[in-house]
């Protein structure tokens, strides 16, 4: 798994430091997640989904493997406290059925073994629970995506095996890992998504190593790709237009019989 301890201090920047409150209710409304519902939050990060829940009156608690992360998510803190322990996905230190809802954010694609943080979700969620999951990693038509997806083939050409988000590629496959578990999908919810940022900002974060694109290759191998990359895009996009990163915000909702 990819670890963004080093970025803890950048990663709201990209990805937003809060769901809205109205997407925070729909969200709560979807998942019939009564007042004092204990929710699971896999991946928390520096709380983007916690604390929103959280200050609607559910009662959370956090799991990341990044300390600096989960930093963060203390740091931004009102009132509520929200519990937090340090742990993988794939081995969560909970007994089985002891959460009303598990959420899993923009999290399985960065995972080798995604499977079995589902695996685990379904294990501590009660019967009759929901999972939230978002995949939040973007469409084939979005430009941001085809860059990234260049950018994945001139590593890989370059002789860099796997150089980032090792974990599902399509959120096509969560959903059939999710309904080969006996999950149910039950809603979805789109909503607007607010981080915008130009094309060309994009492939600044890339070269820059805010994005963790590069974090698994070697100098020399960014050195020769990174310029062919922003040549490839000048080509293709308006690298001046401002986009969102994501399109949409897009959940799907599923219930454990």
């Amino acid at each position: 798994m990819t670890d963004f301890s080093a970025n803890a201090r950048v990663y709201d920047s990209r990805h937003g430091a809060l769901l809205s409150d109205d997407l925070a209710q729909r969200l709560i409304a979807a998942a019939d997640l009564p007042l004092e519902a204990l929710v699971l939050d896999v991946g928390a990060g520096t709380g983007r989904v916690a604390i929103p829940l959280a200050s609607f009156g559910r009662r959370i608690v956090a799991v990341d493997r990044s300390v600096a992360m989960l930093q963060q998510l203390r740091e931004k803190l009102s009132t509520q406290p929200i519990p937090v322990a340090i742990a993988d996905g794939g081995a969560l230190p909970f007994r089985a059925a002891s959460f009303d809802a598990v959420v899993v954010a923009r999290l399985l694609y960065l995972l080798p073994e995604w499977r079995r943080t589902l695996d685990e979700g379904v294990r501590v969620l009660r019967d009759g629970g929901r999972l939230l999951h978002e995949w939040g990693n973007g469409d084939p038509d979005e430009e941001w995506v085809q860059i990234r997806g260049q950018a994945r083939r001139l590593f890989e050409a370059a002789g860099v095996a796997n150089p980032f988000h090792a974990g599902a590629r399509e959120e096509q496959d969560v959903d059939r890992a999710l309904v080969a578990r006996g999950m149910t999908p039950c809603a979805g919810i789109r909503a607007e998504s607010d981080m915008r940022t130009t094309l060309g900002q994009f492939l600044d974060r890339i070269d820059s190593g805010e994005c963790s694109y590069i974090w698994n290759v070697p100098l020399d191998v960014q050195r020769t790709c990174l310029p062919r990359l922003r040549e490839w895009a000048a080509e293709r996009f308006d690298l001046a237009r401002e986009v969102t990163v994501p399109r949409a915000l897009e959940w799907t909702l599923y219930r454990k019989p």
